[in-house]
């Protein structure tokens, strides 16, 4: 079952583990950033209805978020709703894989936050540490922040970092 939904949460969603290299391209530099998000699952449970608490929508079983610059599944996401129905947040959890279309780098982790506020990225740790591979290295550590339109990662807890040569 297809759900579309424009999100705005996913502009800057682009991550790079390259940082020193080549900056991450701005939202609005090329076509690539253009063009609809959409989210397929099996189920969708939305409440947007402000009597019912927050607003947000659950997507369950097989979650696929189809963007210009990358996929993400997972199998479950929570989106978040502001006030004006604006995308404020996701969570998305269990065997959350991330890969650029481009083949540049692959993220997994059992649990993902991305902050619109922030524009800020989390991978975190359940019972084993998220990584970040790329075509040179490859990063594991507790808890990965990613900044992609600062081009900046952060790294807390046990960190560890594995060189390839090219």
């Amino acid at each position: 079952m297809k759900y579309p939904l424009i999100l705005i949460l996913l502009i800057g969603f682009c991550y790079s583990v390259n940082a020193g290299d080549a900056p991450v391209p701005s939202p609005t530099q090329g076509s690539a950033t253009n063009g609809p998000t959409t989210i397929t699952s099996d189920s969708l449970d939305l409440n947007l209805g402000k009597k019912l608490g927050r607003k947000q929508g659950i997507f369950r079983g097989n979650v696929t978020v189809e963007e210009p610059r990358f996929t993400m599944s997972s199998r479950e996401m929570t989106v978040f709703f502001a006030e004006n129905d604006a995308v404020q947040s996701l969570e998305a959890r269990d065997d959350v894989v991330i890969k650029r279309k481009d083949g540049s780098s692959e993220t997994s982790s059992e649990k993902a936050l991305y902050d619109m506020t922030d524009k800020k990225l989390t991978l975190l740790k359940v019972t084993r540490q998220p990584k970040i591979i790329s075509k040179d290295k490859t990063v594991f550590a507790d808890k990965i922040i990613l900044y992609p339109e600062e081009d900046k990662m952060l790294t807390e807890g046990a960190s560890r970092v594995m060189l390839q040569k090219p």
